[in-house]
């Protein structure tokens, strides 16, 4: 009892006499962002066939963030907030797998257009390795949460008719790929990790830093497609899917750092960069299947997701 008396004692002691304290510090970031999204459907079972695989690549936004740091007697506090917004480049590149009327995998490639946001919140203490020292490095633990969304439309199809021989029981068949429906990406969650402050006591200073996440997965989109089949079977179909999934249980790993320089005792500018990389365990998702004058059909497929986050920023700060 006494001994957990003493320490609980040197603990509140530690934090209310801290060695380390800084203003608080509110910075802006502005720079580029590049995204890759790949997903995709498969039959349940553990072979299970692939049915459709979406791939996003080179995605590119501008991205703007806003952050709000404090050190306060060793306990650091750190909440920011971002929005990306797409350029005019990248791709989307659609594939259907396993068709019943088909004995290849129809591609199509799309445009995107879309936006993204996210948060994230970390509270964390300051153990100085260097105290007594003109410069410090920091070692700091934290715990934290985050919120990250996406969402994406595809459009003007290429090619926008696919023309086949290889048809099953007819003579061949051609393919349209409408995409209407925007895709909606959300994860969010708990994270923990640790960051490094090192300042020299010159003009520059190094923030760098990785965290290991939990996240929960909300997943939606559409899909649709149109297929005319020739002889002698000469059928003409138009199918829109709707996908849903949330679960729990994924992953992501988020790392990052950056480069400042004193301008004068306030203010501070610098160059920065990040990347994260979220993995969806497998997901149990419902497809709902609709052709016209047909009753919907719903099954349950296995789904996939991996998101891929690279951003580079110009940072400019300033303590109060």
């Amino acid at each position: 009892m006494k001994i957990h008396f003493a320490l609980a004692s040197c603990l509140v002691s530690t934090v209310l006499w801290a060695s380390f304290s800084e203003p608080p510090r509110i910075e802006y970031a502005s720079g580029y962002r590049n995204d890759r999204l790949h997903w995709h459907l498969q039959n349940p079972g553990d072979d299970g066939k692939l049915l459709y695989s979406e791939v996003a690549k080179n995605l590119q936004f501008w991205e703007n963030a806003a952050t709000f740091t404090v050190y306060h007697r060793d306990l650091y506090l750190f909440l920011s907030g971002s929005y990306a917004a797409f350029g005019q480049r990248g791709s989307v590149r659609q594939r259907y797998a396993d068709l019943s009327y088909a004995s290849n995998q129809p591609r199509f490639t799309f445009t995107p257009n879309g936006w993204a946001a996210d948060g994230s919140g970390r509270f964390g203490y300051c153990i100085n390795l260097t105290d007594g020292r003109l410069y410090k490095v920091l070692l700091i633990p934290f715990i934290g949460g985050s919120v990250h969304y996406e969402s994406l439309q595809r459009k003007h199809p290429t090619p926008s008719l696919e023309e086949s021989s290889d048809a099953i029981g007819a003579s061949f068949y051609t393919m349209s790929s409408q995409l209407p429906g925007r895709l909606q990406l959300t994860w969010y969650g708990f994270l923990l990790g640790g960051a490094f402050h090192i300042d020299p006591g010159s003009r520059l200073i190094l923030d760098a830093g990785y965290y290991y996440s939990w996240l929960h997965l909300h997943f939606h989109t559409h899909y649709a497609n149109e297929v005319s089949l020739g002889p002698p079977l000469f059928t003409h179909q138009n199918t829109s899917y709707s996908i849903k999934a949330k679960t729990g249980g994924n992953l992501g790993h988020t790392g990052w750092a950056k480069l400042s320089c004193r301008i004068d005792q306030a203010w501070q500018a610098g160059l920065g960069a990040q990347m994260n990389y979220f993995v969806s365990r497998d997901v149990d998702a419902k497809n709902s299947a609709h052709a016209l004058t047909q009753p919907s059909i719903k099954t349950t497929e296995k789904l996939k997701i991996r998101w891929t986050v690279v951003s580079g920023w110009a940072t400019l700060s300033r303590s109060f």
